[in-house]
């Protein structure tokens, strides 16, 4: 009975071994393939609820500057500014850019410093690597965040589950890579009868 209970131990002890060793080895091929790449294109999809609650295209390039475009909403900086456009309202707010910005949107903070915050896991769906990210903290404000990483090491899926037991997946489709974006992208000249708030 000692051995079987010895031996269910060894096993589970290293399942969670090899799932950690593996968890670390997809981060890895992760992070290198966002070390080659200077600036890309996607289009996302977000649902919650079970339906579509925005979509539109995300535009990155290092360092630091990313433009998010959907319906009614322009989100860029140029690696000094933030600004937020809201065409609905005619409202155009900037600030100073902020490293620390924890949005799953920004490619640098879930592919470099969130896997920081959390514990690593892994597994495979279908044919598709999933790195679950659980945080060590509840600093965080969400529960566990799935990124699903297809064949060329990008992540096509983000699954964002909260406290709640609520989850958001954002679907990330269509990308194109080393564009050579031009950096006027990630500045924006609000129109005329914009409400213009600067906080800097």
């Amino acid at each position: 009975m000692n051995k079987i209970i010895f031996l269910i131990c060894f096993l589970l002890i290293n399942s969670v071994y090899f799932a950690q060793s593996d968890a670390n080895s997809i981060l890895r091929e992760l992070q290198n393939k966002y070390n080659s790449i200077s600036d890309l294109s996607v289009d996302y999809s977000q649902r919650a609820g079970g339906k579509v609650i925005l979509s539109g295209k995300i535009i990155f390039k290092k360092e630091n500057k990313y433009r998010i475009e959907n319906k009614n909403q322009i989100i860029g900086s140029d690696g000094n500014s933030a600004w937020n456009y809201n065409a609905s309202q005619k409202k155009f707010v900037i600030t100073n850019y902020d490293s620390g910005n924890n949005s799953i949107y920004s490619i640098n903070y879930l592919v470099y410093q969130l896997p920081n915050e959390c514990t690593l896991s892994a597994r495979i769906e279908s044919v598709t690597k999933v790195l679950e990210l659980t945080p060590k903290t509840t600093n965080l404000q969400f529960r566990k965040i799935d990124l699903w990483i297809n064949s060329d090491n990008l992540i096509q899926k983000i699954v964002l589950s909260d406290y709640n037991n609520n989850t958001n997946e954002i679907n990330l489709s269509n990308y194109k890579l080393n564009q050579k974006i031009s950096d006027s992208l990630f500045s924006f000249n609000p129109p005329e009868g914009t409400k213009v708030i600067d906080l800097r």
